[in-house]
């Protein structure tokens, strides 16, 4: 049995409407003219609409007595959305679950895994460590949702256009990073050698990127088994991180951008890399962009933290189990998943899972995701965050950067954050 940082009380109110839109068609109640309507709630992205629509049509074609009505919920409102609804006993057959603290806080809603019609095969389908990390979410190592795809962070997409005119090859160490900068420099342009959010929870992404190259345990020891954030591997990392700013390896203009402005800035051709989450992989399929990790001292080295991105569970007062049981097989292990696993918008769980022929057409999209599934099968640590604890790490993170706090300085202020007990 593992247990988990406290996690925070579900919340009791939500303070406004939250707006629901739903991209399936019809509103027939369950059973009408022969036709079970179950009702499908997750977040943006997670596939999205756009993804989970074809997914819905093309079940509904192969289960004529099954209907599917999909809501979609913003992803900043989805948890005291789902919360208050499902306290309320509002009628969800099929449910998103994000694996963070959240899930153990809706786990007395879920349906156990193997109370499924078709719970232990569909279980047996899955790798079996995407099995163990949907166990560590949940108090008691019950299995009470099926993943559907990991994804990690941080990780770079490179403009290879970029690269081949300064006759660099995509950077692997902290020293291959630096000779990239300094020719971005001498050629005297306005190219920045990378953008990333400098949202604050994005700044504790990539310091633990950082940490978990020399400290692979540091992350899950902390998440897990109540270790110290403020050990001196973590302090050596943010120190490590602070001196890419110091010595120009970064810029220290990408502190300033937020999420949308980091992105455009290197759709815009203004910057070589880009380091976010490998959710934003799929930019590979759009144009001639390589992915490569995070550089390291040593490229033996190279990592990221990875986890479940999306989970899917039955909640456990659904009349319709049969049917969702169904449409969860299909999204998670069935035809559904050439659909989201096309748009490269995560690693999928299911065992021995390849992409369909003609997703990857060059030669680069090939290497680059295999760069993906290479980082994300052998990760520095789980990345199951603790909420708005990121967010706290991250600003200190940043007050390091700009010189504002030393990195001992952070760490403690870490430390007595956590120690505080709300995450």
């Amino acid at each position: 049995m593992t247990h988990t940082r406290p996690a925070m009380a579900l919340a009791l109110t939500v303070g406004a409407t939250l707006a629901l839109t739903s991209c399936a068609s019809g509103g027939a109640p369950a059973d009408e003219g022969g036709v079970t309507t179950i009702n499908y709630w997750s977040w943006d992205g997670a596939p999205g609409e756009a993804v989970v629509t074809p997914i819905i049509e093309a079940f509904e074609a192969e289960n004529p007595d099954i209907a599917v009505e999909y809501t979609e919920i913003p992803q900043g409102d989805y948890k005291a959305k789902v919360a208050q609804s499902l306290g309320a006993g509002e009628d969800i057959d099929v449910l998103g679950v994000q694996p963070s603290a959240w899930a153990s806080e809706v786990e007395d809603y879920l349906l156990p895994v193997s109370d499924w019609e078709n719970g232990d095969e569909l279980t047996s389908k899955f790798q079996e460590s995407t099995i163990d990390q949907t166990e560590r979410l949940f108090t008691d190592g019950t299995l009470l949702s099926v993943p559907l795809y990991s994804t990690g962070s941080a990780i770079g997409i490179y403009n290879a256009d970029i690269l081949a005119e300064l006759g660099v090859e995509p950077p692997q160490t902290w020293d291959e990073f630096k000779a990239l900068s300094d020719a971005l420099a001498a050629q005297g342009g306005d190219i920045l050698p990378v953008t990333m959010p400098g949202d604050d929870w994005f700044q504790d992404e990539v310091a633990l990127t950082i940490v978990g190259q020399s400290d692979p345990e540091f992350f899950n020891s902390v998440r897990y088994d109540d270790g110290e954030w403020n050990t001196d591997s973590y302090v050596e990392g943010l120190e490590q991180y602070k001196a890419l700013y110091d010595d120009g390896t970064f810029d220290a203009a990408t502190l300033d951008m937020d999420y949308g402005t980091a992105m455009t800035v290197f759709e815009e051709g203004k910057s070589a890399v880009a380091f976010n989450g490998s959710w934003e992989v799929g930019r590979i399929l759009t144009g001639n962009y390589g992915v490569v990790p995070v550089p390291a001292e040593s490229a033996e080295d190279v990592s990221l933290r990875a986890f479940l991105d999306v989970l899917v569970g039955i909640p456990a007062e659904s009349q319709k189990q049969e049917a969702a049981a169904k449409f969860v097989e299909f999204l998670s292990t069935g035809a559904g998943v050439d659909e989201w696993a096309s748009a490269l918008k995560g690693v999928p769980a299911v065992d021995g899972y390849t992409l369909p022929e003609g997703v990857l057409t060059t030669d680069l999209q090939k290497q680059s995701y295999q760069t993906l599934l290479d980082l994300i099968n052998n990760p520095r640590g789980d990345r199951n965050n603790m909420g708005a604890f990121s967010d706290s790490v991250g600003a200190n993170v940043k007050q390091v950067l700009l010189g504002s706090m030393t990195a001992k300085e952070a760490a403690d202020a870490d430390q007595a954050e956590l120690e505080k007990g709300n995450f």
